[in-house]
């Protein structure tokens, strides 16, 4: 807000249209300190990166970050709100999809090759034109429903049109409700497409999941696991999962498939975006490619074949991903809690019960005190920074660090956020291996487009693509 006298709406218009401008203009003035902008929904106080060890080290009842997760997607009107009744899917990913990741690449491999097979154009001998967006999309939810809810139900296309539809209603509900007034949501949801579709599509999941749900249970009573500790890649998924690790409340299957939802949306926005900013990164700058293909070779080379443990070795790749990140990031704040007790920073900063605070996670990693030359796309800056000593194990994509908080930081940091690195390498080696790419005679990298704080890949941008011959064809 630049005066006490600007009417709430008019700062709302600008935050709405020039969220990256208003965000710049308040770091460049107050980076080391505290500034606040108006949302409609809320003020949001934007605090310094030097809180966030002093922020991590707080309690949910003091700052809590379910709670803003919950507002930031307003989620009385996109049925997100069920996040706040339980940590099952925050503990179910934890304790058994991150453990397990080394056996679900398998499986995530097979059902990449079903899709691709299956959503790729014909290409051959001549160039085609595709939509990544799209096609991405299709990869990722047909990824991700093998690993979510099973190969029974995978490929079941009235499940996959939940999952990837729900995501798409709540963004848009939520882009379209910031617009107005909080006091015009309740009405205006009411009468807007999209949340009524969003109800929906968790209706038409619990038609699909309940009697799957009843009916593993029914099979585990019947016959229990020979080994309940093994890893069975045709029974275990993260549905099955939940379910063991349900309690009280959480066992109730309306439940479970509506938390299913839930989690697709969170793998499918972190996932597809990613890769789809990926592929536009490769073809703007395609010497990266060769490189990026003899790292895999190498890597295929020295592990006699894929392996489970191969991801780890693609530094290259894990450093371009992470560039294409910093420079395209899924939304321009991060870091996000609601302050549920009045409390004062060691510094005397106060933050009052009730404010929504965050952390200019983009102005931050693009500060020229934090990156080096952030205006250059380096896609390889993560990888050079890996080679200096003691530094190996730092600056990977699913790492978190104070000054690159787009998974957060800290316990509560994005629990899937190795399962997206996961996802996003299985898709990206093989399209790489198998696929050129290259930018429509259109023009340059397909413009993104911005919503509020929320950077999305173009959906019509177009690549033209076309197969690589058959010998360098990528098995894994």
């Amino acid at each position: 807000m630049r005066s006490l006298f600007e009417p709430r709406f008019i700062g709302n218009l600008r935050f709405s249209q020039d969220a990256a401008g208003v965000i710049k203009e308040g770091y460049d003035k107050f980076k080391h300190t505290v500034f606040k902008f108006v949302r409609n929904d809320a003020d949001i106080v934007v605090l310094s990166a030097k809180y966030v060890e002093e922020l991590r080290a707080l309690p949910a009842g003091i700052v809590n970050p379910t709670l803003a997760h919950a507002h930031n997607l307003l989620g009385r009107h996109t049925n997100m709100n069920i996040i706040m009744t339980s940590d099952l899917h925050f503990r179910t990913i934890q304790s058994k999809l991150t453990p397990n990741l080394g056996f679900l690449s398998k499986p995530m491999q097979d059902e990449l090759i079903f899709a691709v097979e299956n959503e790729f154009p014909f290409c051959e001998d001549n160039w085609a034109v595709i939509k990544p967006y799209h096609l991405v999309l299709k990869l990722v939810s047909r990824m991700s429903a093998r690993i979510f809810v099973g190969l029974l139900l995978c490929r079941n296309h009235e499940w996959l049109e939940t999952s990837v539809q729900f995501t798409e209603n709540v963004f848009v509900t939520v882009v379209f409700l910031r617009f107005l007034p909080t006091w015009l949501h309740n009405m205006a949801s009411f009468f807007i497409p999209w949340t009524w579709r969003g109800s929906a599509y968790i209706r038409k999941a619990k038609k699909l999941l309940v009697p799957e749900i009843q009916r593993r249970r029914s099979l585990w009573h019947s016959t229990p696991p020979d080994n309940p500790g093994k890893v069975d890649l045709v029974t275990d998924n993260l549905l099955s999962w939940m379910m063991q690790n349900a309690k009280g409340h959480e066992n109730d299957p309306a439940f479970l498939a509506h938390l299913e939802v839930v989690i697709s949306l969170a793998s499918i926005h972190t996932s597809q975006m990613s890769a789809v900013h990926v592929l536009y990164d490769l073809a703007t700058f395609p010497d990266y490619v060769e490189a990026l293909r003899e790292e895999i070779r190498n890597t295929m080379k020295e592990d006699g074949g894929w392996q489970k443990s191969s991801y780890s070795k693609l530094r290259k790749l894990d450093s371009f991903i992470k560039e294409s990140q910093r420079i395209n990031p899924p939304s321009m704040l991060s870091y996000h809690r609601v302050v549920c007790q009045d409390h004062v920073l060691r510094d005397g900063t106060k933050l009052a019960k009730g404010a929504h605070i965050a952390m200019a996670v983009s102005a931050i990693q693009n500060d020229p005190e934090v990156t080096s030359s952030p205006e250059v796309f380096d896609g390889f800056r993560y990888y050079k920074m890996r080679q200096q000593p003691g530094q190996s194990h730092l600056h990977q994509f699913a790492t978190t660090e104070r000054t690159l908080l787009n998974f957060g930081y800290g316990k509560n940091a994005c629990p899937g956020r190795f399962f997206a690195s996961l996802e996003i390498k299985i898709i990206l080696i093989k399209l790489i291996m198998d696929y050129d790419f290259k930018l429509s005679e259109k023009g340059g990298r397909p413009a993104n487009l911005r919503a509020h704080e929320f950077i999305f890949p173009n959906p019509e941008g177009q690549l033209l693509v076309k197969r690589r011959d058959a010998e360098e064809a990528f098995a894994f």
